[in-house]
């Protein structure tokens, strides 16, 4: 990762239980210029394709926590 701050975590769960907590945190993120790793992918707000992978795993997120 060259240059420039990361925030790093393993799967997206660890990060937000809940799609909206999730898609928040991101755009604090973003804005604060971090850029968010989530299990070896680059979230990059600005691809429509990453943008989909992001709501995909903040769903599952919110699924899996909702059985807990």
């Amino acid at each position: 990762m060259p240059g420039g701050r990361y925030l790093v975590v393993t799967k997206l769960d660890r990060l937000a239980r809940s799609l909206k907590d999730a898609r928040d945190i991101a755009g604090e993120l973003t804005t604060a210029g971090v850029t968010l790793n989530i299990g070896g992918s680059v979230h990059d707000p600005h691809d429509p394709a990453g943008r989909l992978l992001f709501n995909v795993l903040g769903m599952i997120a919110e699924f899996e926590s909702d059985l807990i």
